[in-house]
């Protein structure tokens, strides 16, 4: 994309999951956090409470994400998406971070320049946050 692509555009299809991805220390701070609250929620032990619920009493768009990811990994894929429909979506970019964490440098990058050449052309990072967006309007409305 160029300069005289609308900046909308250039926006939703800027490459943003493969930053992370590229970045080894920013996605292994993400990975050993989200490792640490499901593996405390599976251990039966309290994780971190929303803060956006805490604040405002209101659950966030990721509220549910932990429980809908245990039911997901025990197998219960009718629950987890009755819970939380993004979990296998958010699972799968878990997963596919902790794998290019070990990868060496010059399999990562290459990794991570596929997956920025795939954002820029689907848009497929900001699509998925858009929905989240509108998935967790409808929640909180009571619709779903």
């Amino acid at each position: 994309m160029n300069n005289s692509t609308p900046i909308l555009k250039r926006t939703i299809y800027a490459p943003t999951f493969s930053s992370l991805i590229q970045n080894r220390s920013e996605a292994i701070v993400i990975v050993g956090a989200g490792a640490l609250q499901i593996g405390l929620y599976l251990a039966g032990v309290p994780g971190w409470a929303c803060p956006i619920k805490s604040l405002f009493g209101i659950p966030c768009p990721g509220c549910g994400l932990t429980m809908a990811t245990s039911q997901l990994l025990h197998g219960q894929l009718g629950a987890s998406i009755h819970t939380h429909a993004f979990a296998s979506i958010f699972l799968f970019a878990f997963l596919l971070m902790a794998i290019a964490i070990f990868l060496p440098e010059k399999h990562r990058e290459a990794t991570a320049l596929w997956i920025a050449g795939f954002e820029r052309r689907s848009g497929i990072t900001s699509l998925v946050l858009i929905a989240l967006l509108v998935y967790w309007a409808i929640r909180l409305v009571g619709l779903i």
